[in-house]
């Protein structure tokens, strides 16, 4: 049994039309009235910025847009984000989007504390000066759950995925507006929701795992096993989308106590090797790595089982623990997630490459917090498995 310290850092608010009530959420914690609206361009073409902008302003607040956010966010971005913060004097920073806006959002209002850029900061590399800037994040996806993390992804110069992290990292306000993530097409609804079903998954069935982690994780599979094939199918279905932006904040805080494992590890080094969606290349990893990781835990994934809705009819451990993975697989199926690689330029000739990958310094906490050990013959096994499609 793990000893732990559980608290949860970010404040939630949820509600249909929630994200209207900005200016005063801002008010409660801003001293200036001056904010930073991190966004993507995708967002921005479709609109959605505009409301938040005129909900703040109408409620007399300051408010800059930054747009320049990558899918696969960059250094650079951090550190211009950082300095419109700056020069805007604001003191408050609302990401708007899914992880990748969230993540720059998060890790720009602690760098713009300071003169460094965000790779000085890079594994932790070096610490951050204390928090300056408050921080609220809108997520408009239901995946990463970003909006209740201290952690950040992101890409050097070199294209390297790395990471960040800091105690105060977290946000200190999520607003989920289930409205807001209505946009979000099918195949994208479809990689994020996998996204937190995976966050949920290595969270409890992982090392770290302890009796709060279990409530946070089972509850977030729920929900999001029961609501994800709808939400792709009917995306105005404002039940599944509420279903799904819950399932993922509270899949967010699981990996916040929790940490994620083996899919990420190799989720990662797909999107070093190939810039492959985070949300879609975890869920690959997922799918091919299920069944062996089971072994290691059976009772966790006979419990994820039943949380996905596998009918226990008195089957032992092993075999309900199987039925999850093929209840997992069949969502990923059902879900049109694409599973072969091969679109994006990726053969079994970049196996070695992709194997060496998982084995990089940023890749170790996912790897070594997984419920099973991995060789390197097993990781060059799993490469070349999900390159062969």
């Amino acid at each position: 049994m793990n000893g732990f310290e559980f608290q949860a850092k970010t404040k939630v608010a949820f509600g249909i039309g929630r994200s209207k009530q900005i200016a005063d959420d801002v008010k409660a914690l801003s001293r200036t009235y001056k904010v930073v609206l991190v966004t993507d361009p995708g967002l921005v073409q479709l609109g959605v910025p505009e409301p938040i902008l005129r909900a703040l302003r109408d409620g007399a607040i300051e408010a800059h847009l930054f747009s320049d956010v990558q899918s696969d966010p960059s250094s650079t971005s951090i550190d211009q984000a950082a300095a419109m913060i700056r020069v805007s004097g604001a003191d408050c920073v609302i990401g708007l989007g899914g992880g990748s806006a969230m993540d720059v959002a998060k890790m720009a209002a602690l760098v713009a504390g300071d003169v460094h850029s965000a790779e000085h900061y890079a594994l932790m590399a070096n610490s951050f000066q204390p928090k300056q800037v408050k921080s609220i994040m809108i997520p408009t996806t239901s995946g990463t759950g970003a909006e209740v993390t201290s952690t950040v992804v992101f890409s050097t110069t070199e294209k390297r995925k790395v990471w960040g992290w800091d105690a105060d990292m977290g946000p200190d306000l999520a607003v989920l507006d289930p409205t807001l993530t209505a946009l979000l097409p099918p195949h994208l609804t479809a990689a994020t929701g996998l996204d937190a079903i995976v966050h949920a998954i290595e969270a409890v069935a992982g090392k770290r795992s302890n009796a709060m982690i279990r409530a946070l994780s089972l509850e977030a599979i729920r929900l999001l096993g029961q609501s994800l094939l709808t939400a792709v199918k009917e995306p105005a279905n404002l039940q599944a989308r509420g279903d799904l932006s819950l399932g993922a904040m509270l899949a967010g805080m699981a990996i916040e106590q929790g940490g994620t494992g083996i899919a990420h590890c190799i989720g990662h080094a797909l999107g070093t090797l190939g810039r492959v969606h985070h949300g879609r290349a975890v869920a690959i990893a997922l799918y091919d790595t299920y069944d062996w990781n089971i072994e290691a835990n059976v009772p966790a994934h006979a419990d994820i089982a039943r949380a996905l809705g596998v009918i226990d009819q008195g089957q032992d451990d092993l075999a309900l623990a199987g039925a999850g993975a093929a209840r997992f697989r069949q969502l990923v199926e059902e879900s049109g997630l694409q599973l072969s690689l091969a679109g994006e330029g990726l053969s079994v000739a970049d196996a070695d490459r992709f194997a060496d990958i998982m084995q990089a310094e940023e890749n170790a906490p996912m790897r070594n917090n997984n419920c099973r050990a991995s060789s390197t013959g097993e990781l060059s096994q799993f490469a070349h498995n999900i390159l062969s499609r």
